[in-house]
């Protein structure tokens, strides 16, 4: 799952509609007995399409991830080089961790003191989690949070 990670990027800004049967955007067609939920954004958008059961379903998904979603840092945060992925092992995220503010070097990269993440699930730099993925973690991270089956 998620081997393609191909996204229309889509701001919460953008316009809910619903899409009935017969409408056509980039040769993608609503078919009959079914509905599109979607968002715009300018030329962006996205939908989930299906019978009207199966699309409210994924959407009742996705609240309850979003409700039960971590917080995370409001402050760039990177792992700290120290970090060793080869015995870092993943918790359950009730909550934020903390970044530390002590001067350490980052996977970041960055010149001057960043906040480090204590976990690096929520390191918020741009490539830290390629950077921590290529030094050979047992665990690789993904920032994604799989949705369980039923809502």
């Amino acid at each position: 799952m998620l081997d393609n990670t191909e996204f229309e990027w889509v701001h919460t800004d953008g316009q809910p509609v619903l899409l009935y049967p017969g409408f056509n955007s980039d040769d993608a067609f609503v078919e009959p007995g079914q509905i599109a939920a979607a968002v715009y954004n300018g030329s962006d958008g996205i939908a989930l399409h299906g019978d009207r059961d199966k699309v409210l379903n994924l959407l009742l998904r996705l609240a309850d991830a979003v409700r039960n979603a971590p917080l995370v840092p409001s402050t760039d945060a990177c792992i700290a080089a120290t970090t060793d992925p080869t015995t870092w092992k993943p918790e359950s995220l009730t909550e934020s961790l903390s970044p530390t503010l002590k001067a350490r070097p980052t996977l970041c990269g960055a010149e001057s003191p960043q906040p480090i993440a204590a976990d690096p699930r929520l390191a918020t730099c741009s490539n830290c989690i390629d950077a921590f993925n290529a030094r050979g973690p047992q665990t690789p991270l993904r920032l994604v949070h799989f949705l369980p089956g039923q809502p």
